[in-house]
């Protein structure tokens, strides 16, 4: 089976080359892109029996085609932002940016138009996986963002990323360059049962930036996706990640960050809530190349039904890299008997001189909770939900307030669902 998607995808020349057309690309981008799909066409796809595949079967999420297939969206700016996007597969970019962000000098535009957009893609990524080099040969919608020196915006750049049918391949590349003060919230919307998703984000953070990323994931019950966060980080910068997975059939999401300047320090937290026959799959993985760097994560999943959710957390602490505070939690929330949850915290460190520490668990409602909820005139389906919601609270509240509501009306949604599935 795995072998009949893989053929279907080889031999996509043409493909490629019509994307690059589409998107009208610069010719250093499309040699790049070419380059790519040599990568991919040589590369040995993911295997069952590799670690960060044991949960989930990467034939699922390859896409039958390169071809996309856009659907135009309207423009729906988020109040407070600097900037507002509308990506949708194989279409251009549409841009609008504030007075205050353009005249702060903020640049937000089409990866196929952006200045020295061929020379940095890749910078954080690298050929990170099979998804990755299959991205950097068919992204079909991608952005520039880049925040000059010392640059501080007090709204977020929002990105409303399209699903739809074929394959949606978003490209987004974030340069905060040093001293830069910047929100990215990524807000991955759409799609139906024939959707296959292969995005990556990359974000370069120069010395003494400050970047905020969020990325809020709801695509429809169908889709089946594969979203790559990468990040580096230079001196003393600092990088916060806020993950919600609430949509799609199948799910799996990679955030990757290297502290590779002395002094960085990089924040993740990050929730799924899962029900029905949904799988979501989440893997972090923390790179401490520098010393005197520091990383926390804090990852909190919900299943119900028969849902299952994953979740693996590497930190690794290179030899050279010294002083290194690293910390990594998972909790798991089962509200059904049939849902699962696996948990592997995973820890590579080749030298003494660091603190580090992780934990997990995986649980369903503690009974004595409800109970005292219940006690004090509380109704039970009241009760569960208030618990799961203060399960959530620590991500929810890192969302830009306009998606908090959205998030938290979608989030309400689904537990009204989930209470039906726990019974």
């Amino acid at each position: 089976m795995a072998d009949a998607n893989i053929s279907v995808l080889s031999g996509r020349t043409g493909d490629v080359r019509a994307v690059s057309t589409l998107l009208n690309e610069s010719a250093a981008l499309a040699s790049r892109r070419g380059a790519a799909y040599a990568r991919f066409e040589a590369a040995r796809p993911p295997s069952r029996v590799e670690h960060l595949w044991r949960f989930t079967n990467p034939e699922n999420l390859l896409p039958a085609t390169l071809r996309p297939a856009g659907i135009e969206a309207p423009l729906e700016a988020m109040v407070g932002s600097a900037a507002t996007v509308v990506l949708s597969p194989g279409l251009p970019a549409r841009i609008e940016i504030s007075d205050e962000a353009a005249a702060a000098g903020l640049v937000v535009c089409s990866l196929a138009d952006g200045p020295d957009g061929a020379d940095r893609l890749g910078e954080a990524a690298g050929d990170d996986g099979y998804f990755t080099t299959l991205n950097d040969s068919a992204w079909n919608t991608g952005l520039l963002i880049r925040a000059p020196r010392h640059m501080v915006l007090s709204g977020p750049v929002h990105v409303v990323v399209h699903a739809s049918g074929g394959v949606a391949a978003p490209r987004l590349l974030l340069i905060a360059e040093e001293g830069a003060d910047i929100s990215l919230v990524e807000d991955h919307r759409g799609g139906n049962e024939d959707t296959r998703v292969v995005g990556v984000t990359e974000i370069l953070a120069g010395a003494n930036a400050h970047v905020r990323h969020v990325v809020v994931q709801t695509w429809g019950e169908g889709v089946h996706g594969h979203l790559g966060v990468h990040a580096k980080i230079d001196r003393d910068a600092n990088l916060k990640t806020a993950f919600c997975g609430l949509g799609s059939r199948r799910a799996k999401l990679e955030l990757v960050t290297n502290l590779a300047g002395e002094g960085s320090r990089s924040e993740m937290t990050g929730v799924t809530l899962a029900a029905d026959r949904q799988h979501i799959d989440v893997h972090t993985r923390h790179v401490h190349t520098a010393g005197r760097t520091t990383s926390d994560i804090d990852f909190k999943s919900v299943a119900a039904g028969h849902a299952h959710n994953s979740y693996t957390g590497l930190i690794r602490i290179e030899k050279e890299a010294r002083e290194v505070e690293a910390y990594q939690e998972n909790r798991n929330l089962l509200l059904s008997d049939q849902c699962r949850a696996d948990s592997i915290p995973e820890l590579e460190i080749l030298n003494q001189d660091v603190s580090c520490s992780h934990g997990a668990t995986v649980a369903p409602i503690d009974e004595n909770q409800v109970f005292y909820l219940e006690s004090r005139g509380i109704p039970r389906r009241l009760a569960r939900r208030l618990i799961v919601r203060g399960f959530l609270e620590k991500t929810l509240v890192r969302l830009p307030e306009a998606l908090r509501v959205q998030v938290e009306e979608t989030v309400d949604r689904r537990l009204d669902d989930l209470e039906g599935e726990a019974k």
